[in-house]
């Protein structure tokens, strides 16, 4: 499908805020926004011979979105989770319950197929995501690697001695599993931070990059370089290897993985609540409570319906696909 510039730019910046809350993925996001598939095959065909522009520069919009989010989210986030946390859970709640029902059509099944398959796909896969959530609130703390920040504090570069050489092979090693968990939906890649214990002490490494003050001190850049590095090349490894069975998946068994991503989907909404639940419990008033379930959840409903409607009259508006990522099929 041919889109333009600003819309993948924009869709990258849905899911570069999706990928920095804990409990939601940005996979998941970039399939509301349906770029998802299109995303994935340009990943996987991106070293395809004559064709690697093509595939290069459609990434390059989503990418450069995705850091505008991240660096945006990193700064708000803390304000955001500290004043209204409810109500920001509710609004994602709301975005994909909007994006499981406009993709109804795509779980329709024909008659002579056997839906038991799908249905205990789907079922595995709400249990994984639901599961890894109890798992991160029940054995692993949700806050590891908070108190190291607030001993040293944001802005003194100084004093933070984070991150030695094991702290970046634990970036290197965590960025890895989180990369794999940010494209494939329902995984958050959060939460996978969160279980290294490198999503606070990464979150306010981002986060000073958006104060100027910090900018003349050669030991912010120096660390700056210490965490990047690590992120970057695990990053990188992991897209290239994991893009490819991912795109062979949705070619091969394509009714199976939708199923499955309806899992993780549903198991991302409750996911959300179960990580978040100190924090709405230690925020909690009526006015909040109420809020979040009256204004957010409907707003993130009407968000995701209104983006799939523009998605759909834009893909009906173009004809043949074109100047969407090369896939393995075209140009041989």
């Amino acid at each position: 499908m041919k889109e333009k510039t600003i819309s993948l730019f924009l869709k990258g910046i849905v899911i570069g805020i999706a990928n920095m809350i804990a409990g939601i993925s940005g996979g998941t996001l970039a399939y509301i926004v349906g770029i998802y598939e299109n995303m994935i095959s340009a990943l996987a065909n991106l070293t395809k011979k004559g064709h690697f522009w093509e595939n290069f520069l459609y990434l390059l919009k989503i990418m450069l979105g995705i850091v505008v989010g991240i660096l945006f989210m990193a700064k708000l986030l803390n304000l955001v989770l500290k004043v209204f946390v409810f109500g920001t859970i509710c609004f994602f709640a709301g975005v994909l319950i909007g994006g499981i029902i406009d993709d109804i059509p795509n779980y329709k099944c024909e008659k002579t197929e056997k839906k038991t398959k799908y249905i205990i796909g789907a079922i595995v896969a709400f249990i994984i995501v639901v599961g890894m959530a109890v798992l991160n609130v029940t054995v692993i703390d949700p806050n590891k690697g908070l108190d190291q920040v607030l001993e040293s504090g944001a802005n003194n570069i100084e004093t933070q001695e984070w991150p030695n050489a094991v702290d970046m092979l634990i970036l290197f090693v965590g960025i890895i599993f989180g990369a794999i968990a940010m494209i494939f939906p329902g995984i958050s890649g959060s939460m996978v931070f969160m279980i290294f214990g490198i999503y606070f002490p990464v979150l306010d490494t981002i986060a000073s990059l958006t104060q100027i003050s910090n900018w003349p001190d050669p030991l912010f850049w120096l660390k700056i370089v210490k965490v990047m590095t690590p992120l970057l090349l695990g990053a990188i490894i992991s897209l290239l290897f994991i893009s490819k069975p991912i795109n062979w998946l949705f070619k091969k068994y394509h009714k199976m993985c939708m199923f499955v991503i309806l899992g993780f989907v549903a198991g991302s909404i409750i996911a959300m609540y179960i990580i978040n639940f100190k924090a709405f419990i230690e925020q909690y008033s009526l006015w909040q409570t109420l809020v979040g379930i009256l204004v957010m959840i409907p707003l993130g409903l009407l968000t995701s319906m209104g983006l799939h409607r523009l998605q759909n009259k834009l893909q009906k508006s173009k004809e043949n696909g074109e100047n969407s990522p090369i896939t393995e099929n075209e140009g041989e």
